[in-house]
């Protein structure tokens, strides 16, 4: 499902129509946003802090099916404040975390924002004046999709214009049903004067610089290996459903362009797109994997009674190990009784909202304990998929760290600071609970984390590392290599089927089966987040991507990577030498 670009799109952008107050102009083709080719540097740096006014974006459907949200407009821009610095020719935001607006309870929208680097340039016919702009998502702390945006204005000494945005694509949605594109022309007030942490965050930057991937477009791997032989990588998905989609070969990323209804998105590189559910891999996963190598693999067989004492009131909880947490398979839920066949995704919806809706660490870990009731088999036995208890196994897991590290320690921190950040991730923006006067909440851990591709990559290629990177072992190699055991399977069934048979759950990933032209079956593990978004990590340290936006995904067809499998088996025969 996608949306049409507006027929009317321009593909112009003066400085008279960003300091028009009340110019609704239509979708603008979002090369207006980027320096141009012709382009030549800003006339001045610019540094300072943006206050952004809440402000109706002009949407398509002008009128939303959820015309409001938990009380709060989805059709107004939030009213943010900014700040920016330069580097060269980039813009740069002093924080890429989620800035919370609508949740926060500021003004009436219904949206928080995350803004990453952009660029400053000027124009021959610009009279003097300089241009900025900058990728932009809107996104809601409590849920995981992302509304990925362009915005710019223009400034010269001491005046700048109004601030124009777009919202031109988007992951799926849960709450927000509309699949939507949105303009605005925000009025804007700019206090030019450095903002706080100014210095850390040119730091943070410039290690970023330091620490980019090779990215080159897809048309390159088309020239290397042919069309024909990477025909199948999206899998039969309509172009309209796919955000964006890359893969990982041989040292490379090689993307597909961010097509939206306003051409390609500026900045793609930087984006940050919101996964859902990959994030039990990403994070979660990694986080449990990190605590494996750091404290010993006993972590596995911690109970998460033990460190979420509230659990201990309620039956079935008892004897729930963090191991049984990653493997969906607590033994509490909702539901029928049905075991065989198994459905994973048996009463997965059923008492969720209250869970979902819940705004502290306390309200979360009550409705997830309330929603649920122990089945007769207990935990470790049946995959069934419950987003509360990837929640509860963080949150076990950050009081572990705790007791291991002392109070003001805890499991994110650890995670940036001992994986993200030797790998290369120097921003890592994550949904965490909404605690009372701003205190920082724990990341939300099952769904909520805003990766650019470049990220999901980095943490691709440690897991196809086992762990290890430049010589030093980050996560706990033995559990990663069962994660990648090809034959015979660990995991769960799911009662979800490929053409190649059953999918397994273990450890956060989902285990997909690939047949290969010589007839030999295998296991690749893949994360998977709503929508139909997908990392199938292949053999050969081969990465597949598509960070999708399918609505209707209530079956595993939307998360299928078989075409892609077949792909990647192209490039690097799975089964060398006809052995399997």
């Amino acid at each position: 499902m996608g949306f049409a670009l507006q027929a009317a799109a321009s593909n112009s952008l003066s400085v008279a129509d960003l300091r028009s107050a009340n110019w609704p102009g239509p979708l603008v083709f979002n090369g207006e946003f980027a320096p141009p080719t012709h382009a030549a540097a800003a006339h001045e740096p610019f540094v300072g802090i943006l206050s952004l006014a809440e402000t109706r974006m002009k949407t398509l459907p002008a009128e939303f099916k959820s015309a409001t949200i938990l009380g709060r407009d989805p059709q107004l821009f939030p009213g943010v404040k900014l700040a920016f610095f330069t580097v060269g020719d980039d813009l740069v935001p002093v924080t890429q975390e989620v800035i919370l607006a609508g949740s926060a309870g500021q003004g009436r929208s219904y949206w928080d924002l995350i803004v990453q680097p952009g660029a400053v340039w000027s124009l021959p016919d610009d009279q003097g004046w300089s241009r900025a702009g900058f990728p932009f998502a809107l996104v809601n702390a409590l849920e995981g999709e992302t509304h990925n945006g362009v915005a710019t204005f223009a400034y010269k000494r001491d005046k700048m214009t109004h601030v124009r945005v777009q919202i031109v694509q988007q992951t799926a949605p849960y709450y927000v049903a509309d699949y939507f594109t949105g303009t605005a022309q925000i009025e804007t007030r700019w206090a030019p004067r450095p903002p706080a942490s100014i210095e850390r965050a040119r730091l943070r930057y410039q290690a970023g610089l330091r620490d980019r991937l090779t990215i080159g477009p897809w048309e390159e791997l088309e020239v290397r290996f042919s069309k024909d032989r990477l025909a199948s990588f999206d899998d039969g998905k309509f172009a309209a459903d796919i955000v964006v989609s890359a893969l990982d070969y041989d040292g490379k990323i090689y993307m597909k362009p961010c097509n939206t209804a306003a051409g390609p998105l500026p900045w793609c590189e930087r984006m940050r797109f919101g996964v859902w559910s990959a994030t039990k891999s990403l994070v979660n996963g990694t986080a449990l994997l990190r605590l494996a190598q750091k404290y010993g693999p006993s972590v596995f067989a911690e109970r998460i009674a033990d460190f979420v004492p509230q659990a201990a009131a309620f039956p079935g909880w008892a004897n729930i190990r963090f191991a049984d947490a990653a493997n969906m398979a607590t033994g509490v839920g909702n539901g029928s009784l049905t075991r065989n066949p198994n459905q994973i995704l048996d009463g997965g919806l059923e008492n969720y909202a209250p869970w979902y809706e819940a705004r502290t660490k306390e309200e979360k870990i009550q409705a997830a304990l309330t929603g649920a009731t122990p089945f007769p088999w207990g935990p470790g036995q049946v995959a069934r998929y419950r987003d509360q208890d990837m929640f509860m196994l963080g949150i076990a897991m950050d009081s572990y760290v705790k007791q291991k590290e002392g109070a003001d320690a805890s499991v994110w921190h650890m995670l940036l600071r001992e994986v993200f950040e030797p790998i290369g991730i120097h921003d890592a923006p994550i949904n965490k609970t909404l605690e009372p006067a701003g205190r920082e909440g724990p990341p939300l851990m099952a769904f909520g984390y805003y990766p650019t591709v470049s990220d999901i990559v980095r943490i691709a290629r440690l897991y196809q590392n086992f762990g290890a990177y430049q010589g030093q072992q980050l996560l706990y190699a033995p559990k990663i290599k069962d994660i990648f055991a090809r034959t015979p399977v660990p995991g769960l069934p799911t009662g979800e089927t490929t053409p190649s048979g059953e999918v397994f759950y273990f450890n956060t990933f989902w285990k997909a089966p690939y047949t290969t032209p010589q007839g030999c079956k295998l296991y690749y593990p893949q994360m998977e987040g709503w929508g139909g978004t997908v990392v199938a990590l292949f053999p050969g340290k081969l990465t597949g991507i598509r960070i999708a936006k399918i609505w209707e995904d209530d079956t595993h067809t939307a998360s299928a990577t078989s075409g892609m499998a077949a792909a990647a088996d192209q490039l690097d025969n799975f089964a060398p030498n006809g052995g399997c």
